[in-house]
């Protein structure tokens, strides 16, 4: 196999948009973040928000896991994801 002057630019390439994507996801995750925060007092008063806020929850968890899965594939193995996520939240 003939290696090519351009290999180190892929592999640099490859590190930037593995660093753009990682920076792009954790953005989304702190976003949910603070729209979770600002939704959870709204809870008691609107309780039509509960399923909103659950799903939102649900799905920036998955997220969040993926993620950890991704920077830490050996602790990922270690411990498996939960099939079914369940928040214990007092009703609203």
């Amino acid at each position: 196999m003939k290696v090519t002057k351009s290999q180190p630019a892929q592999i640099e390439q490859a590190h930037d948009e593995f660093e753009i994507a990682l920076l792009a996801e954790l953005r989304h995750l702190r976003s949910s973040e603070k729209i979770l925060q600002r939704m959870y007092p709204k809870l008691k008063t609107k309780p039509q928000l509960r399923n909103r806020f659950m799903d939102q929850l649900a799905e920036m968890q998955l997220r969040a896991q993926r993620l950890d899965a991704v920077l830490n594939p050996i602790g990922a193995l270690r411990s498996p994801i939960p099939a079914a996520l369940a928040v214990n939240l007092p009703a609203a």
